[in-house]
């Protein structure tokens, strides 16, 4: 019985520490890129359009920044969630609960943590040593399925799912364009969305021209936005 009793309390105390931890904030449905938290031992850890993230710990709360100071509390965190994904990238752990946490490990050495809410999917751009990306807000005028022959560098590729597409941008020229491999969303015509883009770290001469854009950059991710004129997005191309 005494060994039942002290199972039982060894249980409890596991249990109960790792539901003395809980990271909270709120979810900004606006935003589009990570937000650098804080530098330590040579680590960017960012929020994804988290915001006022705090930290309860035993009844109390501390902004997070100021609480992953300390050496230990990312892995305290981790303790409170469970191990979702491992990708092939070298590494980088995907870690679910209340929150969403993904710890980079790339074979290209960048350790990063990324926080947002639990339902955080992992971006291109993240685990990336230069992760910024920009929006161009483009209002679909015409839109078809394109089977032409394409090439790279006089070499015939192919892709699945292309599309050739009229893009309209605020204050600009109309311009047509090949979008390929447009799985995760259906563009409709007459419909505006907001394309995030990246470029290369190696890209050199980049011009800012939606063709080039599109020729060049990858999307990182598509969102149907009901914004006008000047209220639309349109980010520099460089920080």
């Amino acid at each position: 019985m005494k060994k039942a009793f002290l199972l039982m309390g060894v249980i409890f105390l596991l249990t109960g520490c790792k539901n003395n931890i809980e990271v909270i904030g709120k979810n900004n449905l606006e935003c589009h890129h990570p937000e650098l938290l804080i530098t330590k031992n040579g680590r960017n850890i960012y929020t994804y359009c988290f915001e006022n993230a705090k930290v309860k710990e035993n009844n109390k709360e501390i902004d997070l920044k100021d609480y992953i100071e300390d050496d230990d509390a990312i892995n305290k965190i981790i303790n409170t969630l469970n191990l979702e994904q491992i990708l092939m990238d070298g590494g980088t752990k995907i870690y679910k609960g209340n929150i969403t946490l993904i710890e980079c490990n790339t074979t290209e050495g960048n350790k990063d943590i990324y926080i947002g809410n639990k339902d955080l999917e992992y971006k291109q751009n993240f685990c990336k040593n230069n992760n910024y990306t920009f929006i161009r807000t483009y209002t679909i005028i015409d839109i078809a399925e394109y089977k032409e022959p394409q090439y790279e560098e006089g070499i015939p590729v192919t892709y699945g799912n292309s599309f050739q597409v009229t893009l309209s941008e605020f204050q600009k020229d109309t311009k047509t364009v090949i979008i390929n491999n447009l799985w995760d969303i259906t563009l409709e015509k007459n419909k505006t969305y907001e394309f995030e883009f990246m470029f290369n770290e190696n890209d050199k001469e980049i011009k800012d021209e939606i063709t080039y854009i599109f020729e060049n950059a990858n999307i990182i991710e598509i969102k149907e936005t009901t914004k006008t004129g000047k209220e639309q997005i349109h980010e520099p191309i460089h920080e």
